[in-house]
Parts: structure tokens; sequence; C-alpha cells
């Protein structure tokens, strides 16, 4: 087939936008309704749909052309760009053509399984042109299930980007499930989910409604996907909407909402759910739970002296070296308030948690942050340190009280030194 002229067509109007003084690539291909991709449909419905009106055809006239347009000339990168976006935009167009034609084409031969039968009524023909329309052009995976079958009629271009499965790979949903959720026990938990959301279906307009699921793809990869749908009686409509950016922003909000803005380290919100948690799950074992609070000494005029700039700097250094010094993944540490500190030592006796206050203690002055308020001429920190194991009159306040008294205690001995609680 001669393309020369419709290549010389497509280069005409990519040139002609790239050209115009207001061009701006990023809005211009972002939007839906730009002048440019009217044109670019305009242009595609001269070219190829009126040229050929029996368009299910192969190899794919769309994928040829603008190989051949991408390997006529060396072209800048903002016209590859662009080119990229049109063919794109094709693709979509005419494979819903190709769905449009396929229709009509078999409609008659369709299985009553995979067609409802209110779809049969001829009136139907300009419905079902705009649904497979609808169906290719929607920019994220869609899928199209026979309910009485199980069979996978039809998924869109977008399924096979992003998963990587054809309809020949999963042509029925037992295949589906065995190959996006190839481990038994999350397969067997998804099918649950799965079946009873289709049943919420039923009270709920027939949307169904949506859940998380990890789906792997046909490479070995693995994406967080928002399942949803509409059960259409004989079919249902199943739509994925790429879950890992708004999981990741969920989980960056639920940081924020628990961490200390300026130490980096966890917040007082949330040492007092970690507290309630760590506390209950002592009790319940009857294990030991320490605790230490840490109180930089003579703060106060470390800031009138140095400045608040030199204060903060302080506060996150401090922190960052407690943090670092301990290690254990079930222990916790936080910013009480202030310049006050908290660590909690789950599975931990009153020598365990005074051994770690030594090992902060030492990593402090490590530091060697210079006060010349302080007796030392070096910053330094004050710790109080309780432990408990019978927990008959004791509840999570009284804990606390007594680990803020040892550190009373410290303060009143000269500061610069650790106090246990007596309790």
């Amino acid at each position: 087939m001669n393309y020369a002229y419709q290549i010389n067509k497509i280069n005409s109007l990519v040139e002609h936008y790239i050209n115009e003084s207001d061009f701006v690539d990023s809005e211009l291909l972002s939007s839906k309704t730009t002048e440019f991709k009217k044109s670019a449909y305009h242009l595609f419905y001269e070219l190829i749909k009126l040229k050929n009106p029996h368009i299910f055809q192969e190899p794919n006239h769309v994928h040829e052309l603008f190989s051949l347009i991408k390997g006529s000339t060396a072209k800048k990168n903002i016209e590859l760009k662009v080119l990229e976006h049109v063919e794109h935009w094709w693709l979509e167009w005419y494979f819903a053509l190709e769905m449009d034609e396929k229709l009509s084409i078999e409609k008659s031969d369709m299985p009553m399984s995979y067609l409802p039968q209110s779809t049969l009524n001829p009136m139907r023909k300009h419905e079902i042109s705009h649904y497979a329309r609808l169906f290719t052009v929607l920019p994220m995976p869609v899928c199209n299930v026979c309910a009485k079958t199980g069979d996978i009629l039809k998924v869109n271009q977008r399924f096979v980007d992003v998963f990587g499965y054809t309809v020949e790979d999963v042509p029925n949903l037992k295949s589906w499930w065995e190959k996006a959720y190839p481990d038994p026990q999350y397969r067997a938990l998804v099918k649950d989910l799965w079946q009873d959301s289709l049943e919420k279906a039923l009270n709920n307009n027939n949307d169904i409604p949506a859940n998380n699921y990890r789906v792997s793809c046909r490479d070995g990869s693995q994406v967080m996907m928002e399942i949803s749908g509409i059960d259409i009686g004989e079919e249902f409509l199943a739509v994925f909407n790429d879950a890992t950016e708004r999981l990741e922003a969920e989980d960056i909000l639920r940081d924020m909402a628990f961490l200390d803005a300026l130490t980096k380290i966890a917040n007082r919100r949330r040492f007092d759910e970690k507290l309630t948690h760590e506390y209950e799950q002592s009790k319940e074992c009857e294990g030991m739970l320490s605790m230490i609070i840490i109180d930089i000494d003579h703060f106060k005029q470390f800031n009138d002296r140095y400045g608040h700039v030199a204060g903060d700097t302080c506060l996150y250094d401090v922190a960052q070296t407690i943090a670092s010094t301990v290690s254990r993944p079930e222990d916790f540490v936080a910013r009480y308030g202030g310049e006050e500190f908290v660590v909690l030592l789950p599975q931990t006796d009153r020598q365990g948690a005074l051994f770690i206050a030594e090992q902060i203690q030492k990593a402090v002055e490590n530091l060697a942050i210079a006060h010349q308020d302080s007796f030392t001429g070096f910053l330094s920190i004050s710790m109080g340190i309780n432990t408990i194991s019978d927990y008959t009159n004791s509840d999570e306040i009284s804990f606390v009280k007594a680990a803020d008294n040892a550190l009373y205690y410290a303060k009143k001995q000269g500061r610069n030194c650790i106090a246990l609680s007596s309790e």
C-alpha cells in the first residue's frame, strides 16, 4: 500500500501545530478537547475510515503507517512526542472501528451467553457501537465478563498495556484467577472478596464496590489496583484503577500525621497510640515493659544564647541520635514535647533499659554540641527510667508518671545523669 500521501498529511498536521506561537505540548496533549486532537480525528476519519470502509483487517494499518513515519526522516524530540500521542489516539479510534465492525459481522453468530438478549434488537445497534467506542477509549483497563459462563468477552487496549494479558491469555475467569493471583491463599481471599462485592452490587444499583487487589502481570511484576465495576445482568464490567499512587499518598499522609515535623521521628500522638498498644500487649502476656524519658539539660538557655535556628538543629540531631542508638525493630522513639523525648522498650527489664540509656548518653556526648551554660561546656541530657512487670495496680498514666518522676529526680541530682524509678 502506498502511504506517501498519508505520511505527508500527518507530518503537515504535526508541524503546523508545533510551529504555532502558543504551542505548549504538556497542555496541548493532556486536554481531551484540544483543537489539535479534533484535527487529528478529522484526519483519521479522512485517511482511515473513509478510505477503508471494511477496517477489520491485519496487519494493523495504523501501526504500519506510524512505523514508516518515525523511520522516514530524523525527527526532533518534540515531533516524536507529538507523533506518539497521535499514534496512541489513532490506535484507540482504529480499535473502536474494529470493534464496531466485528460486532456488526459476528452479532448473528454470537452465543446467547456472550450477548444479552436485549442487545440483539436491531434498534440497539447504535448503542452497541457507542458502547464499543467508549469501551476502547477509557484510559483505564476494562474487562467485560459473561456472568453465566465466566468467559472474558473482551478487554480494552489499556488492559493489555497494563497487565500484558490478552483475551487469548485469559479467556475466562478461571485462568484470570490463576495468572493474576498465583498465590493460592491470596487467590482464595480475592475470590471471596470479589464474590462479596458482586452480592453487594445487587443492593447497590448494580454498582460493584471498589476494593484494592494486588494483581500479578504477565511479566511477573505486581500492581495494586482498585477494582470496581457494574453488574449488567448476564454480564459484568470490571474497571481497574491504579491504586499505587493513591496508597503511597495515603501512607505519606499517615506518616505526616504521626511524624514530628522538626525532628522527623514519631510525634506525641503516635506515642500515645503506641503506648496503649504496647502496654496492653505486655499486660496480656505478663511481660516487662520499660520506658525512658529524656530531657535536654538547660535547653532554654541554649536557645537564648545560640538562637532558635541552632536550637532546632540541636533538637533534630539529638532526636536522630537517639533513634539510631535504639536499634531493635520493636523499640520505639518519639518526641514527647518540647525538648523531651521518650523511648519504649518492650520485653526489657530495668538493667536492659539502663544499658540502653547509657548508650544514648554516650551517643549524645559524642555529638559534642557546645553549650556554654552547661556544667561540662557541652550539651547533655537527663533521663528517667521506669519498668513494669506487675500490672495489678497500675495503668498507662501511672506508668508514665513514674518515669517522669525519675526524670525529675535526675534533674535534682544536678542533671547529666540517669535515674531509675523506685516502683
